[in-house]
């Protein structure tokens, strides 16, 4: 829902600048607070309960006080949407009667608030129906999904990365955490260069070369590929400084998501709708999560009882997955 928010006030052209700075918070925000966690969790853990609680409740307070207007231009004057708007109705919103109430420029005298009941049940049944026609949609926007799907079950391998990596380098949990730290801090260093490669080297040379979704779809690319040979490089566990070397490589993968769904945004078939884009998104990372980490704990589990299987085995099927979603984005980008 956030995501198709931010995609309804943004100009296509800064989509994804703003999604890897959004992730690229994240994962700075999941350091930071590991390492709070972990000071207080052995002495303070009422204080860590307690900081953790009023966190979510300033969430809260920010997510209800921000205007539902803010980044629009509600002036008289007629402007531009930067998407294209589907005539269909949103599937996020009840259905209605009087087609007015769900067309976003009815006037405020004919729209009716829902109630919370209502948006939690239609938004239900959006996300069923669209499980139901996951794929059924037009080019290119099934092969995204396609291709967000495969690159979710690859990147599910990161369920038994921590275990792995203790089997691998022979080193305790603990130490283990501070592998993973590092990992993360790569990945937020990676989103915030992004947005200036992006500006500096990317768009000077693609200006007139398909612009904004040229450089999504070769970002996209160039993610898998990295991805694919961390993968190979992991699943050897050839002694420590190749294995970091394995782990950033991989890591440096990290915008492949946000340049995907950017893509997706803004090549929608005419007719098709955000709201409804997002919702499948959404399904489809759900899917990959329900999948790929009983998937790939039952991966490892089974390597580790064969007793004559690689132990990185795992993480070469995984390198498979990514580069099968390399093939796909080449299809995107003959389209």
């Amino acid at each position: 829902m956030t995501c198709k928010c931010i995609a309804d006030i943004l100009a296509p052209e800064n989509l994804t600048i703003a999604f890897n700075y959004i992730s690229g918070f994240y994962y700075l925000a999941s350091v930071l607070g590991s390492t709070i966690g972990s000071l207080l969790l052995s002495n303070h853990v009422y204080i860590l309960n307690g900081l953790s609680i009023s966190c979510y409740l300033l969430t809260i307070c920010v997510a209800t006080y921000v205007s539902p207007h803010c980044g629009r231009d509600d002036s008289g004057k007629e402007t531009t949407q930067p998407f294209p708007e589907s005539s269909e109705e949103d599937p996020l919103l009840p259905k209605s009667t009087d087609r007015s109430l769900n067309l976003s420029h009815s006037s405020p005298q004919n729209t009716q608030p829902y109630s919370l009941a209502q948006l939690l049940f239609h938004s239900w049944r959006a996300s069923y129906a669209s499980l139901l026609t996951l794929f059924s949609s037009q080019d290119p926007t099934s092969t995204v999904i396609l291709v967000l799907l495969i690159n979710g079950l690859a990147a599910r391998i990161e369920t038994v990365l921590s275990q792995y990596t203790s089997l691998a380098l022979g080193w305790p949990l603990a130490t283990v955490d501070r592998l993973m730290a590092l990992k993360a801090l790569v990945t937020a260093a990676s989103l915030f260069a992004l947005p200036l490669v992006r500006k500096i080297c990317l768009e000077p040379v693609y200006a007139g070369r398909g612009g904004s979704t040229a450089i999504d779809l070769l970002i996209t690319q160039v993610s898998l590929i990295a991805n694919t040979i961390g993968m190979v490089d992991l699943g050897f566990s050839a002694g420590l400084p190749l294995f970091v070397l394995g782990l950033c490589v991989y890591t440096s993968g990290s915008g492949l998501a946000d340049s995907l769904i950017s893509f997706g945004t803004c090549s929608l078939a005419e007719g098709e709708s955000v709201a409804e884009f997002y919702v499948r998104v959404g399904l489809a990372n759900a899917l990959a999560a329900l999948i790929g980490g009983p998937l790939w704990s039952a991966a490892m589990s089974g390597v580790i009882r064969s007793g004559w299987m690689p132990l990185g085995t795992p993480f070469w099927l995984s390198a498979g997955l990514f580069g099968t979603a390399v093939l796909g984005v080449a299809t995107l980008k003959r389209a």
